[in-house]
């Protein structure tokens, strides 16, 4: 090997348990293959949290290290274990890990990199009041949206945007089903109500069309009672898959309904293949569709999600093709890999 080829940077993600689904799991599974494969680094990932097996099928290029599920002493000494390795980069995504994450590498030689996948205000005042000192101590803090932006600004110097790598389909189908689809954890949070309510306003089902909710949750026998009540039948919640590209495929329209969110991998996705979103405007889905303000709603305004619905039940194909130019252009993986690429530089 010559003396003058350059070192191969190593990089371990930390992930509490990669076998519940949900976009962070994702994202940890798409940004790992994107530093590994596009960037030529050297990626492990650690399940710090849950032996049990992941959700998404990590690639060959990526191995992982399970440990299992045990408290938080156990957890500290699994970073001190990767602390002793001393790989270059280290990335947590979970804000009470990201704090521990921080205050063990601090010193170390590893560059700490803290991604915020919940929006600033999700925690309670103890924990912000913990991120806002131990956060000073990372190399990096990563935010997804430019309001998240915004605010870590305030006190941080080592904070910058970049957002997640959206996984783009070779193809976008023209022919599209009469469906709705709306797609995360069934929890108050989603907010999925909101979208049922939505579809009865609308008056689409009249029409021939279908809400299908796909997810699972706590909130699952309310949702189930609320479509009872509404004599709606053809909204249908469905369980949870781990490759949603069929449901991209058939879709006509996506619905967000988020009181709070980061950023949305959901949206860009469907975005990506041609879905046409209809959104609340919380903080993330501001950020994907600022090119296309027409298709976001005031967050509790279900008025405005029907209305959306009808307006872009009947969307030009030259839509679609808009709104996957733009994910593309902004969000794609060999994008994102440059962004990655100018951090790590």
């Amino acid at each position: 090997m010559s003396t003058d080829e350059p070192r191969r940077r190593t990089v371990v993600f930390v992930a509490t348990d990669l076998s519940t689904a949900g976009g962070v799991n994702r994202v940890i599974r798409d940004a790992s293959q994107l530093l590994a494969e596009q960037l030529g680094a050297g990626v492990s990932v650690v399940s710090a949290r849950s032996s049990a097996p992941p959700t998404y099928a990590f690639p060959a290029s990526v191995p992982i290290e399970f440990h299992a599920k045990r408290g938080i002493a156990s957890y500290v000494r699994v970073l001190r274990r990767i602390r002793r390795s001393r790989p270059d980069y280290v990335v947590g995504s979970w804000t009470q890990d990201n704090i521990l994450l921080a205050a063990i590498f601090a010193g170390s030689g590893t560059r700490a990199i803290l991604v915020e996948h919940q929006s600033w205000f999700f925690q309670g005042r103890p924990v912000r009041l913990l991120r806002r000192q131990f956060y000073r101590l990372a190399w990096r803090v990563l935010v997804l949206n430019p309001r998240e932006l915004g605010h870590y600004r305030r006190f941080l110097s080592n904070v910058r945007l970049l957002p997640n790598p959206v996984a783009l389909p070779a193809e976008v189908q023209d022919v599209r089903e009469k469906l709705i689809i709306a797609i995360g954890h069934l929890e108050p949070r989603k907010n999925f109500a909101d979208a049922i309510r939505g579809f009865a306003q609308s008056g689409l089902e009249a029409e021939g069309w279908s809400l299908s909710i796909i997810g699972q949750g706590p909130e699952l026998a309310r949702l189930q009672a609320l479509i009872a009540e509404l004599g709606l039948r053809r909204v249908v919640i469905h369980e949870p898959v781990a490759d949603l590209e069929a449901w991209y495929a058939r879709a006509a329209t996506i619905l967000v309904t988020s009181r709070i969110e980061v950023f949305s991998l959901v949206l860009a996705e469907a975005m990506g293949a041609g879905v046409v979103p209809v959104a609340y405007g919380a903080d993330g889905p501001c950020f994907i569709l600022d090119e296309f303000p027409e298709h976001l709603v005031p967050v509790g305004d279900i008025g405005g999600l029907a209305a959306g619905l009808r307006r872009f039940a009947d969307a030009p194909a030259d839509l679609r093709a808009a709104l996957r130019e733009s994910i593309e252009r902004r969000f794609a993986p060999p994008v994102v890999a440059k962004q990655w690429a100018e951090l790590l530089s």
